[in-house]
């Protein structure tokens, strides 16, 4: 049984001929005859109702036909398959993003991707702090969204592009605020713990200490901040998180802002994409790169590479 046959099938029992079938296909109405004979004799059975002025699909045509749209879609599916690799796109495309990102800013680009390359598999790879900079230096991940430094991303060379910017509140429970019994500095909160997000990388660089937390400080480490998040409402401790993380538990009040009128807690960062400076050009990474181009809304801003 071959896939030409298959077709071959397809295309009589939906046009309703023979004749149709050959214009259809592009083909003869004998080679059209020639190939159903050939699929009869190897199903052992008719797969049409010859006796009357037209074509009508027996039962067992019927469940014939019916198989065969899943073998022909399957075989179409492996075709493009082939052509996708053919055409050197990348089977799989790694993004290393920091859980700290609004994902809004990704969303777009990847619909994009979706249309034009459906073929390709994309590994989002949550990474945190200096993660997302240790999986493009180590060509783990061929794009990282992520807040950084911008003098940072010159010093490693990297291609880069802002994204937006996102605020970074430290928050706490109301129950624990009540607790904490308005502290004036930073110092009184010390035996209060401080929920902290571990890094996922090596920790190079800017990032070889913990930001924002003091000596001596209780604290308990957590693996990504929706973990963080969880622990701070149930009143386990304070921290920061980013502000699309938390608003609606602001709005509700089941978190509230850590307000010091000597110690000024919450800032804004920058959200980069960035990549190799002198990547190997592939059309999947390529495409995503123009996308973040196209959707950055400081395209006003200076950026490296392109």
């Amino acid at each position: 049984m071959k896939l030409d046959q298959l077709n071959v099938l397809r295309a009589v029992v939906e046009t309703g001929s023979v004749k149709a079938a050959a214009e259809r296909l592009n083909r003869t109405q004998p080679a059209i005859s020639q190939a159903l004979k050939a699929l009869e004799f190897q199903t052992g059975t008719e797969l049409f109702d010859r006796s009357g002025y037209r074509l009508e699909v027996t039962p067992v045509g019927k469940r014939v036909y019916l198989q065969s749209l899943r073998v022909l879609t399957e075989a179409e599916g492996l075709g493009q398959l082939i052509h996708h690799f053919e055409k050197g796109q990348e089977e799989t495309i790694t993004i290393a993003v920091d859980t700290s990102t609004n994902l809004n800013a990704l969303t777009p680009v990847l619909c994009k991707l979706q249309t034009d390359f459906p073929e390709t598999r994309v590994v989002l790879r949550p990474e945190v702090l200096s993660g997302a900079i240790e999986a493009v230096k180590t060509e783990t991940a061929a794009i990282a969204i992520s807040p950084m430094s911008s003098i940072m991303l010159e010093e490693e060379g990297f291609d880069y592009i802002p994204l937006g910017t996102s605020t970074l509140r430290n928050v706490t429970s109301p129950s624990l605020w009540a607790e904490m019994d308005n502290p004036k500095r930073l110092s009184d909160m010390r035996r209060f713990h401080q929920v902290i997000a571990s890094d996922s990388g090596q920790a190079g660089g800017l990032f070889d200490r913990e930001i924002g937390v003091q000596k001596g400080q209780r604290r308990w480490y957590v693996s990504d901040l929706h973990t963080k998040k969880h622990l701070l409402i149930a009143g386990l401790g304070w921290g920061r998180l980013p502000e699309h993380m938390i608003a609606q538990e602001l709005k509700q009040g089941r978190l509230c802002e850590i307000d010091l009128p000597h110690t000024h807690l919450a800032f804004d960062v920058t959200i980069y994409a960035f990549r190799q400076s002198k990547p190997i050009v592939r059309p999947v990474a390529e495409l995503l790169w123009r996308e973040f181009e196209a959707h950055a809304p400081y395209r006003q801003m200076p950026c490296r590479g392109g």
